[in-house]
């Protein structure tokens, strides 16, 4: 089976990801992945590690470009350029979010999803279920077929309970779906890591961060024969 893991978030996303691009990448070609999607938050900053070490070590894996976006709490969705017009609206809504908000921060506003003409969205629903039709709806409007519903399989209590709420979320609005990965680490033991910059960016200590904290390890690349365990009864 092959597979793209297209929402992957480097160190980039600063006190975020915890691993490098040149860690990720080269681990997803060792399982044997695609493609690779780098998708920090508001950014393309580590698109050219990502690019340099699959041509330097000579790569079987495609690189992806997007990013990560959070407007308010209700809605978080990932952009994908397909061809390079859609790379230039992606930087172009980078930029002027970014120049909204004080060095360090963004700012997006709806009218830079409106102006998305080329971009893939990758929506993913925040269980909230007033909000969640009402953006389905919204996104629609805007993005018709490019848009897809993002699915995370990370083992958490209410996994079961969360894939039945997309299911039904994807049936009532005709959506298509996708399998993501909301990656944060290259590998498995970079957990405590992701701990650390978790709590550095709350500005608290790890034991102090409670549920802030990542509750497992999956949000790292996982092996595709796990990826197709997870979610050939659902998508794959």
């Amino acid at each position: 089976m092959g597979y793209a893991e297209l929402f992957c978030q480097s160190n980039f996303s600063f006190l975020t990801g915890a691993s490098s691009p040149e860690q990720l990448v080269s681990t997803a070609e060792s399982l044997g992945y695609q493609a690779l999607a780098l998708t920090d938050e508001s950014s393309v900053a580590g698109v050219v590690r990502a690019h340099r070490q699959i041509k330097q070590q000579q790569l079987a894996l495609k690189l992806i470009i997007g990013a990560f976006f959070q407007y308010s709490e209700s809605l978080q969705l990932v952009l994908l350029c397909p061809d390079r017009t859609a790379y230039a609206e992606l930087c172009r809504i980078i930029t002027k979010a970014r120049s909204r908000a004080k060095k360090g921060h963004y700012q997006l506003e709806l009218w830079d999803l409106k102006s998305c003409q080329h971009c893939l969205l990758l929506w993913l629903p925040r269980g909230d279920h007033q909000q969640d039709q009402h953006w389905a709806q919204w996104l629609l409007k805007y993005f018709d077929d490019r848009l897809y519903l993002a699915q995370q399989r990370l083992l958490k209590d209410n996994d079961a309970a969360s894939q039945q709420y997309l299911q039904q979320l994807a049936t009532r609005f005709g959506l298509k779906c996708c399998a993501v990965g909301a990656v944060l680490m290259h590998d498995s033991a970079q957990l405590p890591l992701q701990h650390v910059v978790t709590a550095i960016r709350l500005g608290t200590t790890v034991a102090k961060a409670g549920f802030a904290l990542e509750a497992n390890a999956e949000r790292c690349l996982r092996p595709i024969s796990k990826l197709q365990r997870l979610f050939t009864a659902t998508l794959l």
